[in-house]
């Protein structure tokens, strides 16, 4: 019996100064051993002059056990678990998971952004061990360590939770605490609630990116002011086509107060939801960060092989610092797809702002599904 190897390849290359840039992204799966994938991701440049650059940002060979959903993953991968930060490594990192809801997981290796010495060098392990108890709690502790030629460079704890005790309500929190300098790096809580066509969150957050960041980063060592941010998420759909959604936060750092808000309608062309129009509307108001926009964008198939997209915005800054009243922003993009296998994309940017009096890109994107027979 003949049964496929799929090996998926998407290119992304985008045309940007100070050179062209770009992302290779690779997945291999086969259904004749569908506990075996892998999976990389490329990123690739080209320099001023003539050299060209790149690095791979993930590389990996998964096997796992369709049966209960354990896994072993080997290679170059981010992994963000429990409520610990997220760690870029080179290592390995397993999960097993049992049927009366319990799942252990550990990862062990060397973070990425470390020169590789043989002299001093980085290490990093951790795990989370967690429990659900049907599908209305979930409660896990989570651990990191980080050393740096044997010495301890970062170390943190946490604990995050989940508690949905009907399809109308749920919660989530996570906290995570640095051992190394003492006290919270980051706290989250979010109770959302959602009846019929009507939609509603409730958030709050508070960062300190001292802890957040290394302990060897400059930055943590230049000063920490703690960011809490408290906002509300309302959505609601008017009519089959029409979906309404608002959504405004208040943010404290240090002795700095603002807040933003916006709000967004968009329209549905089509029952299926192929097509889209929609407007938004957004004011900023924090520290030197004031302006008020609005956007237009709108999606279309066109035919059977293309379609078609355009975003539009618009920002009227408070203080504009001489680089006009008004800051437009434009993106045109046209898909085609002409066999199941293929899918191709271009869009082009151009916008003028604070940043840059005026600026263009160009996007490609490039995708193909391989198909071997394996005999």
């Amino acid at each position: 019996m003949a049964e496929p190897l799929r090996l998926r390849s998407d290119v992304l290359v985008q045309t940007q100064a100070p050179a062209p840039v770009g992302l290779i992204v690779l997945q291999g799966q086969d259904r004749f051993r569908p506990w075996l994938d892998a999976e990389t991701v490329t990123w690739v440049g080209v320099s001023r002059t003539p050299d060209a650059t790149g690095d791979v940002l993930s590389l990996s060979v998964r096997l796992r056990d369709l049966a209960s959903g354990s896994e072993v993953r080997f290679g170059r991968m981010l992994i963000a678990t429990g409520a610990i930060r997220p760690i870029h490594l080179d290592g390995v990192r397993a999960i097993g998971r049992a049927f009366g809801g319990t799942t252990a997981e550990v990862f062990g290796g060397f973070p990425v952004a470390s020169r590789f010495d043989y002299r001093a060098f980085d290490v990093a392990a951790g795990g989370r061990l967690g429990q659900s108890f049907g599908d209305v709690v979930n409660v896990g502790g989570s651990y990191l360590q980080r050393r740096s030629a044997g010495n301890m460079a970062d170390e943190e704890v946490g604990a995050d939770a989940s508690f949905v005790p009907n399809h109308w309500l749920a919660a989530a929190a996570r906290w995570s605490f640095d051992l190394t300098s003492p006290g919270t790096s980051e706290a989250l809580a979010s109770v959302s609630a959602q009846k019929d066509d009507v939609r509603g969150e409730l958030f709050a957050t508070y960062r300190s990116p001292g802890r957040i960041l290394p302990s060897t980063s400059l930055f943590s060592v230049l000063g920490d002011i703690p960011s809490t941010l408290t906002g509300a998420t309302a959505r609601y759909r008017m009519f089959p086509r029409l979906e309404v959604l608002a959504s405004g936060s208040a943010e404290f750092q240090g002795s700095v107060f603002g807040g933003q808000g916006f709000g967004r309608a968009t329209l549905a062309l089509d029952d299926a939801f192929d097509g889209t129009i929609g407007v938004e509307a957004r004011r900023v108001d924090f520290g030197t960060a004031q302006w008020t926009g609005a956007r237009i964008l709108g999606s279309k198939p066109v035919a059977r092989v293309f379609r078609v997209g355009t975003e539009f915005e618009l920002v009227v800054p408070d203080h504009p610092r001489g680089r006009g009243t008004v800051w437009p922003w434009v993106l045109g993009s046209v898909g085609y797809r002409p066999a199941p296998n293929w899918d191709l994309a271009l869009a082009f940017e151009a916008s003028s702002g604070p940043q840059y009096k005026s600026e263009a890109n160009v996007l490609l994107r490039a995708s193909y599904a391989f198909q071997t027979v394996a005999r």
